[in-house]
């Protein structure tokens, strides 16, 4: 008689609470299943390969080639990059694409400014706009000299 009253305290699973379960269970095993296989392929696939410092970095060229007050178009690809060179010591990099319909500038040495040829667009020699339609100032791009060589980095 114990026997009976441990039974009806403890009531069958029916076939729907069953199937339920084993949905659930099939359900978590698959996740885990699809986690540990994105696991191991992302071990056995090689890594990215970033760009070294040679590919970030141009030697545009000696710095008496750029005399005060001009400018040297730099083409890297599809990033042409405007140097410019503002007084003995300083030395300005700028994208060299206007940010709004993505033409290539002109520079303007009696103004010294980048001119947009598209749409008259204009930016001063912080990247900053001055007139025109362009939505935002230029990038700049960090420069440096290293025994009279100017070099710039595009990361």
């Amino acid at each position: 008689m114990a026997e009976e009253s441990t039974r009806n305290d403890h009531p069958e699973l029916t076939p729907g609470r069953r199937k339920l379960l084993q949905w659930l269970t099939g359900g978590f095993l698959s996740l885990w299943g699809v986690g540990f296989l994105w696991v191991i392929t992302s071990f056995l696939k090689p890594p990215r390969s970033k760009s070294s410092i040679a590919e970030r970095v141009i030697k545009v060229g000696p710095i008496e080639s750029l005399p005060v007050g001009q400018a040297q178009l730099v083409r890297r690809g599809s990033e042409p990059v405007w140097v410019m060179r503002t007084d003995e010591e300083s030395l300005v990099a700028l994208a060299g694409v206007c940010t709004h319909m993505h033409c290539v500038l002109d520079w303007n040495a009696r103004q010294r400014t980048l001119e947009c040829p598209c749409h008259e667009g204009a930016f001063d020699l912080n990247g900053n706009v001055l007139k025109g339609p362009p939505p935002r100032p230029l990038r700049r791009y960090r420069i440096e000299t290293s025994l009279g060589e100017i070099h710039l980095h595009l990361s």
